[in-house]
């Protein structure tokens, strides 16, 4: 007997999972996409040769549910080092983690990123966190802030201020770090064990070689949903899909839902700028991070110099990727921030090329608590429908990917 019609609503990484997880149970899901191409906000355009993400964005090799879907090795990844490159108002200098890479145990110890106690302090929380399963990275740290955890640890203003706000405020886009410690955790614990990855050709790479497990699944782009009711799907055009086998909402589900209108996702939003670089600018692959409030900048990187594969056309120079300390939509800040970024790397004044910019306003949700798994009843809104997203449980790539086969084994187990 044929599997009844399973609907999958979004076709970023949950949904792709979750379709993934269907086709293990022999079911050929159908996967709509409103936009033009797969893969949610995991996006890599062409622009002049160069390849750009939409948003700076890393793959954290450790993640535990990368290391069940993906082929790190098929998508050729290319590593940062361990450390920053930090900037202030007056000074910069560099540091490496020296717990990674010991012969830089003296450079790191003689940095001004913080006290010798916060560096004994940072090595003590990498061993211990180490140690520390995954799931032990959440309880009891929920709902704690990131700032107060800092604080409770004994760490001083100067180590905050130059690594801790500049380096989590860009991951989880928010530089007062109300971000739940356990979030922290979880991924100081990633960072520690494994490595921040660029994909040789860009992060759209990982959508895509998570589509290309799938064999009998029907995905539509350019096919928008208007509302979902009962087991019936309705298209932005008024066609209606029946789906008698249950339908999985792989993405923000108070639009298509309308009781859920009153709980809606929060989000926090990035923008993202590329320049070029006519000069080329070493950074021995570090992320840039930047503790001054009189600039725009959060973080810069050298893209090119982590993945050679991100100049196409094996232009000279440097491809820069900026992120700026919040979204800002505004007119008129590409030239501030080009002239911060001058500032900070000591380039010429002829040799930045601006390239393209993103506002991206719903890069990260906004949760809190936080949490690494739940129950199967938690993303179960009738019978029949399911959610999926990391707005489930955390703003992170494992949150999505684990996301999307909880929510693919939940509809499967009633």
């Amino acid at each position: 007997m044929p599997h009844p019609q399973i609907t999958i609503i979004g076709a970023g990484a949950a949904g792709l999972v979750a379709a993934i997880e269907l086709e293990k149970a022999g079911f050929s899901p159908l996967l709509l996409e409103a936009t033009d191409r797969i893969g949610g906000r995991l996006k890599t355009d062409e622009v002049d040769g160069f390849l750009l993400d939409r948003g700076f964005q890393v793959l954290l090799t450790e993640y535990p549910e990368v290391k069940r879907y993906l082929d790190v090795k098929a998508l050729d990844l290319k590593a940062f080092r361990p450390g920053g490159h930090v900037h202030t108002r007056q000074t910069h200098f560099r540091f490496a983690d020296p717990l990674r890479e010991p012969a830089q145990l003296v450079r790191s110890a003689l940095s001004a990123v913080g006290t010798l106690s916060d560096k004994i302090k940072l090595a003590r929380l990498g061993l211990k966190l180490r140690t520390t399963s995954v799931e032990d990275c959440f309880p009891g740290y929920a709902e704690v802030r990131t700032i107060d955890y800092l604080w409770s640890l004994g760490f001083s203003e100067q180590i905050v201020e130059r690594f801790f706000r500049p380096f989590f405020g860009g991951i989880f886009l928010e530089r007062d770090l109300h971000t739940p410690a356990a979030m922290f955790r979880f991924i100081f614990k990633m960072f520690s064990t494994g490595k921040a990855t660029l994909p040789a050709a860009g992060i759209e790479a990982v959508p895509k070689q998570l589509a290309e497990q799938l064999k009998t699944t029907e995905i539509r782009c350019n096919t928008a949903v208007r509302s979902v009711s009962g087991t019936t799907v309705t298209l932005a055009d008024g066609t209606e899909i029946d789906s008698p086998g249950g339908i999985i909402i792989a993405c923000p589900p108070e639009r298509i839902l309308p009781q859920l209108v009153g709980t809606p996702t929060e989000w926090k939003g990035t923008t993202n700028l590329y320049f070029y670089s006519n000069r080329g600018l070493k950074e021995n692959r570090l992320i840039n991070l930047v503790s001054d409030p009189t600039s725009l900048i959060n973080t810069f990187s050298v893209l090119d110099e982590v993945a050679p594969t991100y100049k196409m056309k094996q232009q000279g120079g440097s491809l820069i990727s900026v992120t700026l300390r919040d979204m800002m939509p505004r007119e008129g800040i590409i030239g501030q921030a080009e002239q911060d970024l001058l500032r900070h790397s000591r380039l010429p004044n002829d040799s930045l090329k601006f390239l393209a910019r993103y506002d991206v306003a719903q890069s990260l949700p906004k949760i809190s608590p936080v949490a690494y798994r739940y129950d199967p009843t938690h993303c179960r809104v009738t019978d029949r429908i399911f959610l999926a997203g990391d707005h489930q449980l955390n703003g992170s790539l494992d949150a999505a990917l684990r996301s999307g086969r909880l929510a693919a084994e939940s509809l499967l187990s009633v």
